[in-house]
């Protein structure tokens, strides 16, 4: 089981000089430390009054002070001679980095076991500890309210990884997924942080974990599409205070209702029975939510429902078949199945009743349900943009909205950049506006590769090849080991 990545553009997580890898070069005075685990080393850097200002051979790039965790310049340097503190700062950052360099290779993660899971990463280590925090308070909500026990054969493998290439070498995981659950013996699950939309890692390894959590209700079954990947969903919406280390699941997933309000307002209205009685649907990550937040969220619905998953893991009268995946025999249930315990467990005694559920549901949906936000519409438009088949059109639309509402997510207006520049649907291509956007972009994040040498390709097909050259040139001393920046710039110039 695993959750899409959409966010193909992803930049290296330790960044020495900006280069990623095994060649790290020597700490130097001019170091800057990034809040999303990121460094910057060996580039000349001076204070602007709200950003870093680092000079690279191609030009130069300013990082908003929003994005800088901390800062030390040659000056710094200098003044350690004559402060004790200062000098007890630089060599903590030197140690900083050093281990970052270190976690850049699988071989040499970090391991530690909690009291649910073991976990392994190469992630930074502040990063980290706020994923595992999350992890084992999760656990023990889940175990509050659904009754399960921790496995008699150990605990959970959890690996977050730092590099992309180390996610899919060693997980085996597809690529354009961020989160991979292996549900047969030895389980596992495997996250990448994707430092380009935090937020969205978060949310992949709630849904991932929700998966292992929904198989200790019985380790032999292997839990349908739906219920499984709205349960998954619906607390994958979920929210840590770290100060007051507390867990909040069950909070609307915003991008799910952007989509399923999409469909509302073009008059596409899901009846419940196909919705249950399906297989695979990918509604049931949409319209799927959006049931399972209705049936939570009511006193006299939410216990039916926990009857509902409870007794197609386990109970005696439901018809079963079984099949071998992996080393592992399991059980699973048919669609007919599904919808007549279904209708048993919520109490419905026959269609008519079932009728009447769903136009509670709708009405949940179109009166209870908001979400009429930019990050909904971000997080629509990127979860539309990296399913399979492609929907272009739809992509285009929940990202422009989110764009006019005001986005300061880069990756979310890089990729509308790119959709105007190709043209979809009845829109036609406008390099103009692409280029402003991908310009956007590079300010809101200014340390996307990607983004430039994009941009340079942009501009060199409007005729401006040597602004063009220059930012794909910047893009490759951004991220050297990336050979494509090396054919992009052969092929434009």
């Amino acid at each position: 089981m695993s959750r899409c990545n959409p966010a193909a553009r992803c930049a290296p997580l330790v960044a020495l000089g900006l280069v990623a890898g095994s060649f790290v070069p020597p700490l130097t005075a001019d170091t800057a430390c990034l809040k999303d685990g990121r460094v910057i080393d060996g580039k000349p850097m001076s204070r602007e009054a709200d950003a870093l200002r680092v000079k690279f051979n191609a030009g130069d790039i300013l990082i908003p002070n929003s994005m800088v965790l901390d800062v030390l310049l040659d000056a710094d340097a200098t003044d350690a001679t004559k402060s004790a503190s200062m000098k007890k700062r630089l060599a903590e950052r030197k140690a900083y980095v050093e281990e970052l360099k270190n976690l850049s290779e699988w071989r040499n993660r970090k391991k530690e076991s909690k009291a649910h899971f073991d976990f392994e990463y190469t992630v930074p280590p502040h990063i980290y500890a706020g994923f595992r925090d999350r992890m084992e308070a999760y656990f023990t909500e889940f175990q509050k309210k659904w009754q399960v026990t921790q496995p008699k054969d150990g605990r959970l493998l959890v690996c977050f990884y730092g590099d992309e290439e180390a996610f899919h070498q060693v997980s085996s995981a597809e690529r354009g997924v961020l989160g991979y659950f292996r549900f047969v013996r030895p389980m596992e699950l495997d996250i990448y942080y994707d430092r380009l939309d935090p937020e969205l890692t978060e949310d992949v390894m709630f849904h991932e974990a929700n998966h292992y959590l929904q198989k200790l209700l019985n380790v032999d079954f292997k839990m349908p599409h739906f219920p499984g990947e709205s349960l998954a969903e619906y607390y994958g919406a979920s929210a840590w205070d770290d100060k007051a280390k507390k867990l909040t699941v069950g909070l609307v997933q915003e991008g799910r209702l952007a989509e399923v309000m999409t469909d509302v307002q073009g008059g596409k209205m899901l009846s419940l029975e196909e919705m249950v009685s399906s297989d695979g649907m990918y509604e049931h990550y949409t319209w799927g939510w959006s049931l399972v937040h209705f049936l939570m969220n009511r006193d006299k619905y939410q216990p039916r429902f926990l009857k509902f998953v409870k007794t197609l893991a386990n109970g005696k009268e439901v018809k079963r078949e079984s099949q071998n995946f992996g080393n592992d025999r399991l059980s699973f249930v048919d669609g007919a199945e599904i919808l007549r315990v279904f209708m048993k467990s919520l109490e419905l005694k026959d269609k008519a009743a079932l009728k009447a559920l769903e136009k509670e549901w709708y009405s949940y949906i179109t009166n209870e349900l908001k979400a009429d936000s930019t990050r909904g519409y971000e997080q629509a438009g990127l979860q539309v943009l990296g399913t399979y088949p492609p929907r272009p059109i739809r992509a285009r639309m929940l990202l422009e909205k989110a764009v006019a509402g005001g986005s300061r997510n880069s990756h979310v207006v890089a990729s509308l950049a790119e959709m105007v520049m190709g043209g979809s649907g009845d829109d036609k291509p406008d390099a103009d506006r692409a280029i402003d956007l991908m310009r956007k972009a590079i300010e809101l994040d200014p340390l996307v590769a990607d983004n430039y040498a994009t941009l340079g390709d942009m501009l060199t097909a409007k005729g401006k090849k040597d602004e063009g050259k220059k930012l794909l040139e910047l893009a490759r001393e951004l991220d050297p080991d990336d050979p494509y920046l090396e054919m992009r710039l052969r092929r434009g110039h």
